[in-house]
């Protein structure tokens, strides 16, 4: 498995590959995949920080990071959205290798947090909590439980406050 930066020709495979996989997720609103082409068409797209794990040719897994301001918080922060893992691969640590892969690369770039919406039963095993943990509030209809962050800088959240929206718009 060969974890990479995502390039324009792979970006149809991704489409796809998210469409695919958020099909079979818990949660989806069924637009993942267009969320992905609004992300990468906005002002906050880093092209380093989008990845997909590919197996003999084939992406079997994608995740994005894309800069993610809060509102009355003074750190270089960014949002990881989405992950998606292809059904045939899950529960093997794939998604758990593509998050510790793009997280390394955005410390490298000086980003020092990264906050996401998901299911806080995975994301804690990767070491999220829920962003009222560091003291920050909620500013989006979704459930405290499932905004989440975490630190990429030892205690870079600590004592900021501010506030976190984070909606799929």
């Amino acid at each position: 498995m060969l974890i990479r930066k995502a390039a324009p020709a792979d970006y149809d495979a991704i489409y796809t590959l998210v469409k695919t996989a958020f099909q079979t997720a818990r949660v989806s609103d069924g637009t993942e995949q267009d969320f992905v082409l609004r992300l990468r068409e906005g002002p906050g797209f880093i092209p380093g920080l989008e990845l997909v794990a590919e197996e003999d040719g084939r992406l079997a897994g994608h995740i994005m990071l894309t800069q993610q301001p809060v509102k009355g918080l003074e750190v270089k922060a960014l949002l990881l959205a989405p992950l998606c893992v292809e059904i045939s691969r899950r529960d093997q640590g794939l998604g758990g290798a593509l998050i510790e892969e793009a997280l390394r690369l955005a410390r490298e770039k000086g980003y020092e947090a990264v906050f996401l919406v998901g299911n806080p039963a995975y994301y804690s095993r990767h070491g999220f909590r829920c962003v009222s943990d560091f003291g920050l509030r909620n500013g989006s209809t979704i459930p405290d439980p499932f905004v989440q962050g975490r630190e990429l800088i030892e205690n870079a959240l600590a004592g900021q406050g501010g506030t976190i929206s984070i909606e799929n718009d």
